[in-house]
């Protein structure tokens, strides 16, 4: 009685540590040799990766981000009510 205690009391010790999930990679610095498609697909963590593209995006033009539009269109208001089915105004 008294062994099988102390081999429970074992294996519970050392698999208290043990999880499934690897530990997570940091998110890379954002700048121009990171911010390229073939490295920011090579990151495994899908929200993490997410993440980084976001950012890579909002960089501002000159550092290779992506430039505001002058004249933004709003969408729903070049959505035609007519040409919607089953949408009532």
């Amino acid at each position: 009685m008294r062994k099988t205690m102390l081999l429970v009391g074992l294996a519970a010790a050392l698999l208290a540590g043990c999880d499934n999930k690897p530990a997570t990679l940091p998110m890379p610095v954002v700048d121009d040799t990171n911010c390229q498609l073939e490295k920011i697909k090579k990151i495994e963590d899908k929200a993490t990766r997410e993440t980084f593209a976001g950012l890579c995006s909002h960089r501002s033009p000159t550092g290779g981000g992506i430039a505001p539009t002058e004249k933004p269109i709003n969408w729903l208001e070049l959505a035609d009510p007519k040409d919607q089915k089953g949408v009532k105004p």
